[in-house]
């Protein structure tokens, strides 16, 4: 787990203080020297137990900065080495640094840790930087009350820190303490766990908004206190899983619902219906995190981006393959140009969901799963290459896969899936293909650029860790070098072992979090907005315009311009009926397909709670000629 980062601003006066009878200071004086430093740092844990005088090597002569002579600091009882601070001024960027801060273990619950940092703040004080940093544990309780009296303050540079230093105040018995950004600026005042501001979380959709329901269930800054769905049986089990004492209240009726005090409300319903839903909470003073699809059609996706900027409240699209640990990495390794400047991507999301289908859609021939094209469902391929690279889609070129006898036996009057060819606005190319698999799911991102590529594993790589959490780098060590072999790197952070306990890879709890630190006003909050979330969709939406067009190139609007949009205002084009009008597309190009009625009461007899694989499929004696 990463540590604590405290920053100590200028103009705080630096307090001056006299030691105890019998403590004295001293400078660091060569190799003698190094044994007793080691010997200070080993049992506060910053070396290793069996640690010599490579530890002293490693971490002061290596740090370029460092002077020893002037910048390692002993404090001194009767004249032995018991406790060790170093201070140092970081050249390239004007900082100072408190480092390898530590007692003798026998000399530890005495206060003397104080007189180490001002020791080290009196050494530095006198040049003009810009901030002094230092870091530490939350477990250092005298430390961590150490610095904090001393000036720091806590800095929000890693995911997780605002929740930590609320747990630490808590712990510690201490209200508050302003928190700084990694760049010294304000963020805001962080209070005690107890006294912390939770905010009030709505859920639309009782189904898939239940692992939205379980973040609040277990986290200290967010509560459900309403929950809305049109199923009663649906109201009823969320109702015994979350209780009934009146702290959550449910909801058949959106209109009551959304007259609720919430501070956000989760659109976890169905897919063709978030735009309308999402404008309608704006509308009512309600932020918004909205799942996938964000539109289904460009009007509503002109009202949508018009409602964000016209109510100016928070839109969050919860595209949460973005938030897998495999393209989460990509996206923070991307972001510090590791692989330079993005050349070309692939990202594909196939999906068997032949076994679960008869849940999803009741049965019902013309449930909006069963009429939905295939390249409408498409962020989950997309949406993480777009998020990776923070690169606009601008043309884009579809393809279709053939209608087959999966989709057929399924119900799904669409393509079996979609090939999408991208170019962004620097010219690069993303590959795109989503659907509906035809054996085992299929979940896989690869990016190229300029100084090598990544890509997750697939899901039958053998990794002992899952695919979503995989992750091959392979770069360039030298110009021109094509013998480097891809290195397997960590996608672990200060929050995936919390994250993974929620369960979807962990994804669902970070589009939570960041959602959370959205509403914080933490403007380091890893979320995606209208603008983004257009761009992860439109391209699936203007590809299948394309395959309709004879695969002709299409240009994708961006409604981040008002002068665009008025083109689109007005167009109702998609495969839902009750939305498009007289602008209704064929559910696959070339044209609906016959399905027999009896594939639908054949559905309709299967168990309505639960998936029918082969294995249920002989369980419950069922015929797998029954489509013949």
């Amino acid at each position: 787990m990463s540590q604590l980062k405290m920053y100590r601003l200028p103009g705080i006066p630096v307090e001056q203080f006299e030691l105890p009878f019998g403590y004295s200071v001293s400078n660091y004086k060569g190799e003698a020297d190094k044994k007793a430093w080691c010997d200070c740092c080993r049992n506060g844990d910053l070396i290793k137990d069996d640690g010599g005088d490579e530890e002293f090597d490693e971490k002061i002569l290596k740090i370029k900065d460092i002077i020893p002579e002037e910048d390692v600091f002993f404090l001194d009882y009767n004249g032995e080495h018991i406790g060790t601070v170093t201070s140092l001024v970081q050249a390239e960027d004007n900082t100072g640094d408190i480092h390898m801060v530590a007692i003798r273990e026998d000399f530890r619950e005495k206060g003397l840790s104080k007189y180490l940092t001002m020791l080290a703040l009196n050494h530095l004080s006198e040049r003009d930087l810009k901030y002094i940093h230092l870091t530490t544990d939350e477990f250092r309780e005298g430390a961590v009350k150490s610095y904090l009296s001393s000036g720091f303050l806590p800095v929000e540079y890693d995911l997780g820190m605002y929740d930590r230093w609320e747990n630490v105040l808590e712990k510690y018995g201490m209200e508050s303490a302003r928190m700084l950004y990694e760049d010294g600026s304000d963020y805001k005042t962080v209070y005690r766990r107890s006294k912390a501001k939770k905010y009030k979380i709505g859920v639309l959709g009782a189904g898939r908004g239940k692992t939205m329901m379980n973040f609040c269930k277990h986290s200290g800054n967010a509560e459900l206190v309403a929950v809305c769905d049109f199923r009663k049986e649906r109201l009823e089990e969320a109702e015994r899983e979350y209780g009934a004492d009146g702290t959550i209240t449910y909801y058949t009726d959106f209109a009551d619902f959304l007259k609720h005090d919430m501070d956000c409300v989760v659109l976890a319903n169905y897919a063709n219906e978030h735009a309308p839903y999402a404008i309608r909470c704006m509308e009512a003073g309600k932020n918004v995190l909205s799942e996938v699809l964000p539109v289904q059609t460009m009007k509503e996706a002109v009202e949508l981006v018009e409602a964000v900027e016209r109510t100016g409240m928070t839109y969050v699209y919860a595209e949460n393959y973005a938030y897998m640990p495999a393209p989460k990495k990509m996206r923070e390794l991307y972001r510090k140009g590791v692989l330079g400047s993005f050349e070309y991507g692939e990202g594909e999301y196939m999906h068997n969901c032949e076994s679960g289908w008869h849940m999803y859609t009741f049965a019902e021939p013309n449930h909006w799963r069963n009429t939905m094209s295939t390249f409408y469902y498409c962020t989950h391929s997309i949406g993480p290459l777009i998020h990776i690279t923070g690169l606009r889609p601008v043309r884009v070129t579809g393809f279709e896969a053939p209608f087959n006898e999966r989709a057929k036996r399924m119900g799904a009057k669409s393509g079996a899936f979609g090939v999408e060819m991208i170019t962004l606005e620097n010219g690069a190319i993303l590959k795109s293909i989503h659907g509906v698999a035809p054996s085992k799911n299929s979940i896989w991102y690869s990016i190229y650029g300029s100084k090598g590529r990544m890509e997750s594993a697939r899901e039958d790589s053998p990794v002992e860790s899952s695919c979503e959490a995989t992750l091959y780098v392979n770069c360039d060590k030298n110009e021109g070098d094509n013998k480097s072999e891809p290195v397997l790197t960590s996608t672990e952070d200060s929050l995936t072992k919390v994250a993974e306990a929620a369960g979807h890879g962990g994804s669902d709890y970070y589009v939570m979090y960041n959602l959370i630190e959205r509403l914080r006003g933490n403007r380091n909050a890893d979320t995606i907005d209208v603008y983004e979330a257009l761009d992860m969709f439109l391209p699936g939406m203007f590809s299948y315009f394309s395959v309709l067009d004879g695969g002709r190139q299409m240009e994708i609007p961006n409604l981040r311009n008002p002068e665009e949009r008025e083109k689109w205002r007005n167009d109702t084009r998609c495969t839902d009926p009750a939305v498009a009008g007289d602008m209704l597309l064929p559910s696959y190009s070339k044209g609906n397909p016959d399905i027999p009625q009896k594939n639908y009461d054949y559905l309709a007899t299967l168990p309505s709670d639960r998936h029918v694989d082969s294995e249920t499929r002989r369980e419950l004696n069922i015929p797998s000629n029954i489509f013949d």
